[in-house]
């Protein structure tokens, strides 16, 4: 069978013959912030160096060898076009050419450099984390914004991840070892990071909840867990399947807590019309006509609605009084995004939304509820809406 024809992702016929641009009207995107000069040119890749209580000139190095690598790997004589660029607005952040082979250094590989889009990064940055906080990541697949969350809390208290696809929370807790986030470096600091495959919208688990499994909710990865093993125990072989399936079916709480979380990201599933190297794959007719017909119909559409008001209000339920909420999608509709905040501070008497004050050398606009922020995928990020919102002590 023949390979269907190739085209631009951006071809607005191939986005009106789809249906994308009544999809772009109903949700009131504006299809210039998509079909701009910018977006036609590679986008730009970013990378976050992981902390170390080291100086400036630590850091210094390892860019001159993430970029002396990259030259090496591409077979450039020159090394200046892969030097990475610094991001004054987000600090540690960096940009590099879409074409550098980022997998391939060997810094990437020793878990030194975090690749997360910078949008997303600015997310995490608002949740103005303080080392022995616990946090909350609903939707944490595949792990980026985790690993960064675990990286600004100097693994000094914890972080619990959830997701419903237990695939992607394979990669997350790949990421978890990767940047040397099971255990702290000091023995004076508690730090746990666990990762549960369950429902976002119905997790109940607190911080300091101990739990192995209830109806729907499956402990995927614990850290503590890893501590505990004797080295006896570590040469064990792994459970058989029967014994895994018996496991879990016990539903167990060890020991309940009211602890509830100090900060909670929602970064909620949507239908990802924001995200340009999401729609970039769409290189022909029949890909746009399949991403229009499966995740852009009606029925997909009010499913994701429906879950986003869940997520929001559940992570908002497991949040102390005087914490901090962030709301994230990668989707430029106004219903999935303020509509779904707005609803959220209309029903809860104690959601209060924290106004976002971004400075002027932030890429991004305010969104249309005042506080919140867009990030355009015109001006070279990811798109990206945020909304934080702050529970009033009681």
């Amino acid at each position: 069978m023949a390979k269907p024809a190739t085209t631009e992702w951006n071809d607005r016929k191939i986005w009106e013959s789809s249906g994308f641009l009544r999809f772009l009207t109903d949700h009131d995107i504006d299809a210039s912030d998509l079909l701009s000069s910018t977006t036609k040119r590679d986008l730009l890749r970013y990378i976050r160096l992981k902390q170390v209580n080291n100086s400036g000139k630590v850091e210094d190095d390892r860019l001159q060898l993430i970029a002396a690598d990259l030259a090496r790997k591409a077979t450039r004589k020159v090394s200046a076009e892969f030097e990475p660029k610094g991001c004054p607005w987000l600090p540690g952040f960096y940009s590099l050419p879409v074409s550098a082979p980022l997998a391939s250094v060997d810094l990437y590989k020793k878990g030194e450099v975090y690749g997360i889009d910078i949008s997303s990064g600015y997310a995490v940055k608002l949740l103005n984390l303080e080392p022995g906080e616990h946090v909350l990541d609903l939707c944490c697949a595949p792990g980026a914004k985790l690993a960064m969350v675990a990286d600004l809390l100097h693994l000094c208290g914890s972080v619990t991840g959830v997701d419903c696809s237990r695939s992607r929370l394979g990669a997350c807790k790949q990421l978890v070892h990767k940047y040397g986030l099971v255990e702290s470096q000091s023995e004076s600091e508690q730090w746990r990071c666990r990762l549960f495959h369950a429902d976002g919208s119905t997790f109940s688990i607190g911080p300091k909840t101990e739990c192995m499994h209830l109806d729907g909710v499956e402990l995927l990865f614990d850290t503590n867990e890893i501590a505990s093993r004797s080295s006896k125990s570590r040469m064990r072989k792994r459970k058989n399947k029967s014994a895994r399936s018996r496991d879990a079916k016990r539903q167990k709480v060890l020991e309940h807590d009211s602890t509830l979380y100090d900060k909670v990201l929602v970064d909620a599933e949507c239908t990802h019309d924001g995200s340009i190297r999401h729609l970039q794959r769409l290189n022909s007719t029949s890909r746009w006509n399949e991403y229009v017909r499966d995740h852009l119909n009606l029925s997909e559409i009010e499913r994701i609605l429906k879950l986003q008001r869940a997520l929001i209000r559940n992570g908002f339920s497991l949040l102390r009084s005087g914490g901090l909420l962030i709301y994230s999608t990668c989707s430029l509709s106004f219903k999935q995004n303020e509509e779904i905040v707005s609803e959220l501070l209309q029903d809860e008497p104690l959601a209060l939304l924290d106004p976002i004050v971004a400075g002027n050398d932030v890429p991004c606009r305010e969104g249309k509820l005042p506080g919140t922020l867009r990030f355009i995928p015109s001006q070279n990020t990811s798109g990206l809406f945020i909304a934080r919102i702050r529970k009033i002590n009681q």
